[in-house]
């Protein structure tokens, strides 16, 4: 029993010894591992930076042609898609109407000088029955007009004659008062000595009488549309034997030669804009010509807060069409380095960026200036070859271990 008890002791103190000897420590200080992160690497701008803005194209002229006067269309001369010379004949309407008031209106000028001359020579008895006869005819004529027009007002209410055959039966009626006022005033002037007084109103029928002949030229000239630019035939809202008023739609007409495109720049583009310079202008459909800045506003919408500019391009063979969308593109200058608008941070008034020096983040202020897409240019703060953290630069602090990935 005692070597027993001898053997396990001995096997304790052997367990005991081993375990109190000292074991080998593991590093117990934690290795920091850098970060991975994405980086910027700043460049000089090779490559042309372009500010690209949207606008819809017009047409150089687009007109809506009506007739000076009302009356019956009497001819088309154009169609729909038609390509129309500058004072090409459009349409006319019926003139014969406005043919005999001419002729009206002449005779009473030849009628008017020759009272003039008869005043002056002075008059015998028979002219004076002559002209008594004349008035008398005149003063028929005026109170059959009178009639006509106060029955065609009922046949007018009843549906049973036109408004035009209306018009006419009034302008008879006008120059039927006309007619009889200039045949008394000659009588008037038959029956006394010829004086200055009735020189002058000889001269004022006279001047009248050529007045209504110009009125009715004009009448005919506005019963007239022909086309005031070279252009395309968009629409023809009549058709011939209707009725048409004064300053009514009848013909739309377009001239596609050159495309206008308009554009909205805010106050930060504006400088970019010069009258007269070239930019690139760019279809919806990809064609691409050059376009000429014709116009600049000198002053602010106050709706829109922008700056109107209008572009015009050539379009001889008139591809481009009103309504299309256009990219308008303008060269742009960049005085420093264009990064990701990500790269940089806000802090109180300042901008910066968190740079990768030596496996460290960095971080320096810059100045920063105009935005370009989702780019932003820096002018001042860093150099070309610079290595910037690309995004998330506010989740990390200056002196912070990274490993630089990316550009």
């Amino acid at each position: 029993m005692k070597k027993q008890a001898a053997f396990i002791l001995a096997s304790l103190l052997l367990v005991t010894a081993g375990c109190s000897q000292a074991q080998p420590e593991a590093a117990s200080q934690e290795i920091v591992k850098a970060k991975v992160v994405e980086v910027v690497t700043v460049k000089p701008q090779t490559d042309p930076v372009l500010l690209q803005l949207t606008g819809i194209m017009e047409a150089k002229r687009d007109a809506v042609l009506p007739f000076g006067t009302g009356g019956t269309i009497a001819s088309i001369g154009a169609v729909k898609g038609a390509h129309i010379a500058q004072g090409q004949l459009l349409a006319t309407l019926d003139t014969r109407y406005y043919q005999k008031e001419v002729e009206a209106a002449a005779s009473q000028v030849t009628e008017a000088a020759a009272r003039k001359s008869k005043t002056l020579k002075g008059a015998n008895e028979e002219a004076i029955e002559q002209q008594q006869l004349q008035v008398t005819n005149a003063q028929n004529q005026l109170a059959k007009a009178r009639e006509d027009v106060e029955v065609g007002e009922r046949l007018l209410a009843g549906g049973a004659i036109s408004q035009s055959e209306m018009d006419e039966r009034k302008r008879a009626l006008t120059s039927a008062e006309i007619g009889a006022r200039n045949a008394q005033l000659a009588l008037d002037s038959l029956r006394r000595a010829a004086e200055p007084e009735d020189v002058a109103i000889a001269n004022a029928s006279i001047t009248q009488a050529a007045s209504q002949v110009e009125r009715a030229k004009k009448s005919i000239d506005d019963a007239r549309i022909e086309a005031p630019f070279a252009g395309t035939v968009v629409d023809i809202y009549k058709q011939i034997g209707e009725q048409v008023s004064p300053g009514e739609q009848m013909i739309h007409l377009v001239d596609l030669s050159e495309i206008k495109v308009t554009l909205d720049v805010t106050n930060d583009e504006i400088g970019l804009f010069g009258k007269d310079s070239k930019v690139q202008v760019v279809s919806q459909d990809g064609k691409m010509g050059e376009g000429n800045v014709t116009f600049v506003a000198p002053v602010m919408d106050k709706q829109t807060g922008k700056y109107r500019v209008e572009v015009t391009v050539a379009n001889p063979d008139e591809s481009w069409r009103g309504g299309m969308m256009a990219t308008v593109k303008v060269p742009r200058k960049i005085a420093g380095f264009l990064v990701p608008l990500e790269s940089v941070g806000v802090s109180q008034a300042n901008h910066y960026v968190m740079a990768v020096v030596d496996g460290s983040t960095v971080k320096k202020e810059v100045k920063t200036g105009q935005l370009v897409d989702d780019q932003i240019e820096i002018l001042s703060g860093v150099s070309a070859g610079d290595q910037l953290l690309r995004s998330g630069i506010t989740f990390y602090v200056e002196g912070q271990k990274v490993e630089a990935k990316g550009e």
